[in-house]
């Protein structure tokens, strides 16, 4: 049933959910895993194409 579910999701809603999801767990570690999560999440959303990035949501940056 959650194959079924998943293959219906739109693939911006996916993505978009999934970077939140790194975003939350980053958050929630340690001060130094949590910077280097959400550097590497930059890193990576920095690297797609702007017609992808344009679904993402915009990282807060916190201090």
């Amino acid at each position: 049933m959650l194959c079924d579910e998943v293959s219906e999701l739109d693939w911006a809603i996916a993505l978009s959910q999934l970077v939140e999801l790194v975003n939350d767990v980053s958050k929630k570690a340690g001060k130094r895993l949590s910077k280097l999560i959400r550097s590497q999440l930059q890193r990576w959303i920095d690297g797609l194409p702007s017609y992808i990035k344009a679904y993402l949501p915009v990282l807060a940056c916190e201090s």
